[in-house]
């Protein structure tokens, strides 16, 4: 492809059709992009990459791809409570025919306006496997932003909704990357909790979004709180459910994208009113926290669970 024809692809896929930053000064077509940081007001900021035959199936459509990876890298601006303030976009591309290019910018700008997303810049290559790289960025009220190492003794344990429906369904989508409705849905089209995690930065003290798989995220936060998670098996939501929920997969199979945080007891209902603005059909405590050594314990009758890998790592899997 020439090298002119490539920029104007470029500028044509990615210059227009997203939402509006009021505080972006400067925006695509120049080295930086210049934003005007708003009084009393904390910038959060996080990058995911996602590569192809790792994250995602390499042939799957370019579009849903790209929407999913909007999706999984704003989920960490609900996780800290933030609003979207805008993205940039790196992508390695492995294909540079035309349709290519404007379907995945089609499925990026779908969901941008969907999550409110400015696109606010970025970088194209090309390479072996398609990579897409989202860095997001939000703002929050100055010292309110929901950290992983503020979980204290006594505090609840709240989880959004099912996890394990994204990790269930692997195999269908592996098998048929093309597929795009209600059953691959949980994973091409996650739930990200944006009005939600806003609603708690004065109720919660601790969260993260799960990501990797429900027990090693909730490690994260026993980690860095130096605290027992301690979870109640019987009360967590799994997308199976019956006398066979199939722990383990849901439990540790990852790409939920659910809410986990951790929460005063006297702050239940106003927590359970926050579900009901922002629309969760599901929100409810899934265990507590104790004071010892950082751990992560999953009982169910009063027996302790014991799984062979708590979630998804990149040098293993």
């Amino acid at each position: 492809m020439p090298q002119s024809s490539e920029f104007d692809l470029i500028r044509d896929c990615f210059s227009t059709g997203y939402p509006a930053a009021s505080d972006l000064l400067l925006g695509i077509g120049d080295d930086c992009s210049l934003i005007t940081p708003p009084a009393d007001m904390e910038l959060a900021q996080s990058i995911d990459t996602q590569v192809a035959g790792v994250h995602f199936p390499a042939d799957a459509p370019p579009g849903l791809i790209a929407g999913r990876a909007l999706r999984c890298a704003t989920s960490d601006l609900a996780a800290m409570g933030a609003v979207p303030q805008g993205f940039h976009l790196a992508l390695t591309l492995n294909n540079s025919e035309d349709w290519f290019l404007r379907d995945l910018a089609a499925g990026l700008r779908l969901t941008a306006n969907t999550l409110n997303m400015p696109l606010l810049g970025g970088d194209t290559t090309y390479g072996e496997h398609l990579t897409i790289t989202v860095a997001v960025q939000g703002w929050l009220p100055r010292g309110l932003g929901l950290r992983r190492d503020a979980a204290r003794p006594g505090q609840d344990i709240w989880l959004t909704g099912k996890v394990g429906g994204a990790a269930l369904i692997l195999d269908e989508v592996l098998r048929d990357p093309t597929r795009d409705d209600q059953y691959t849905a949980p994973y091409y089209h996650p739930r990200v909790h944006l009005s939600f995690g806003h609603l708690l930065l004065s109720l919660a003290t601790a969260a993260i979004d799960i990501s990797d798989g429900l027990i090693q995220d909730t490690r994260h936060i026993a980690n860095a709180s130096g605290v027992v998670m301690n979870l109640d098996a019987e009360k967590i939501p799994t997308a199976v459910s019956g006398e066979h929920p199939r722990w383990h997969e849901c439990l540790t199979g990852g790409d939920d994208y659910q809410l986990l945080f951790t929460a005063p007891a006297d702050a239940r209902e106003r927590i359970e009113a926050c579900a009901l603005t922002a629309r969760l059909r599901e929100c409810q405590i899934v265990g507590e926290v104790t004071a010892g050594d950082a751990d992560v314990c999953v009982h169910k009758n009063n027996e302790l669970l014991v799984f062979s890998k708590e979630g998804y790592t990149h040098f293993r899997n």
